[in-house]
């Protein structure tokens, strides 16, 4: 795939990642565009998850009745869904999906929806009401400027693909940009995840909502900080109902379901009052109120003006390097980090003096960057 020519020297939150991780695997990446070969994915989860929510939080229906915005949200969704499946259908060059790859696609397909319609019917009413969408899908670039004397920076590395003296430029995607009963401005970043985090102390120092933010100031919008909006990839579902009554009470009290305390309640206080009412399902209602699974949890994480300062000038300091033709590059290696790397295999062969770019020309290939060929994802996942 021939790449993409700009104007621009772009730098991403996921570059700045990979730069301070290990720079030999940045190089490769982000200077030479090498990437792992990919095998096609019938469904990417997260972007298609991402296309609804971005419709279900649309400025422009933001008032019509929640279960007409609900139904839009999961049409986009199976939309996204659909045409990510004719693609892998292409690629594989095949008319139909095998068995097993259909079956994980239905699953998945069915886990979007239900995520989608608990979101719009359980959070969306307890957590929306005292805020509105002003933008969704937002695209930025912001000018970077040198550290110390303000001036805008420009690419001097000759290496580089972008032409001589093309400005550099901090750029992204925000989820969404809210307003709340205030008038405070929020940006707003959706996340799925196979399980939530413990706590917000991670969102304190993260570098890419907070990098947003200080971008809305710099444009001129006085926003105070940021919405982290985390989702587990499951949603609460009623409870089964035994085929026999156990114990007095109709339904399951299994603890391992996968429920939540206000649809069991709500479910067995209707369908199994007189056991409700006597009290048999209290001691799962308590385990679920106390102990039961969370599906989402929201973190409201506000920027002072001396930390937007001090995350533009971070910016500055890691654009200087990443562009200087003289930044040494060298290898990190870590336990943890090198054991998951795609690059393993090329880096060892340069440890070893031996030919590694047979390596990285066989077993990858030179194309766009990410955020030139894909849509955003909400996935709680590190960057390329």
């Amino acid at each position: 795939m021939p790449l993409a020519d700009t104007t621009v020297h772009e730098i991403h939150t996921s570059e700045r990642r990979s730069y301070r991780a290990c720079r030999r695997r940045w190089d490769w990446i982000f200077n030479q565009n090498y990437y792992p070969v990919m095998t096609a994915k019938p469904l990417d989860f997260g972007v298609a998850y991402h296309k609804g929510m971005e419709t279900f939080y649309k400025p422009e229906t933001w008032d019509f009745p929640p279960n007409i915005k609900t139904e839009l949200a999961i049409k986009a969704f199976v939309d996204t869904t659909n045409k990510q499946r004719k693609k892998y259908m292409e690629v594989v060059e095949d008319w139909k999906l095998e068995e097993d790859v259909q079956t994980d696609f239905d699953e998945r397909v069915e886990l979007g929806k239900g995520m989608i319609r608990y979101h719009a019917e359980r959070v969306s009413p307890a957590e929306d009401g005292h805020w509105k969408p002003v933008r969704v899908e937002i695209a930025f670039q912001i000018p970077i400027v040198h550290p110390d004397n303000g001036q805008p920076l420009t690419c001097v590395n000759p290496h580089c693909r972008h032409p001589q003296g093309a400005p550099v430029v901090y750029a992204g995607r925000m989820d969404a940009l809210g307003e709340d009963a205030h008038g405070d401005y929020w940006v707003i970043d959706w996340k799925t995840a196979r399980s939530l985090t413990a706590n917000d102390e991670f969102l304190q120092l993260d570098d890419q909502v907070g990098s947003y933010v200080w971008a809305c100031n710099i444009l001129g919008l006085p926003v105070r900080g940021f919405i982290y909006h985390e989702m587990k990839k499951g949603f609460p579902q009623p409870p089964p109902k035994n085929k026999v009554q156990r114990l007095g009470c109709w339904f399951s009290k299994n603890k391992q379901q996968d429920t939540n305390y206000e649809i069991y309640r709500d479910t067995v206080m209707k369908e199994d009052s007189k056991a409700f009412e006597e009290g048999l399902y209290d001691d799962m209602l308590y385990f679920l109120q106390e102990e039961g699974p969370r599906y989402y949890q929201r973190f409201q994480i506000n920027k002072s003006p001396a930390e937007l300062e001090q995350i533009g000038r971070n910016i500055g300091l890691e654009a200087l390097e990443m562009i200087d033709p003289g930044t040494r590059i060298y290898p990190s290696p870590g336990r943890f980090g090198c054991s998951f790397c795609a690059f393993r295999q090329p880096c060892l062969g340069q440890n070893n003096g031996e030919d590694y770019t047979y390596a990285l020309d066989t077993l990858f290939e030179r194309r766009e960057h990410y955020y030139v060929r894909e849509d955003a994802s909400t996935e709680s996942k590190g960057a390329e």
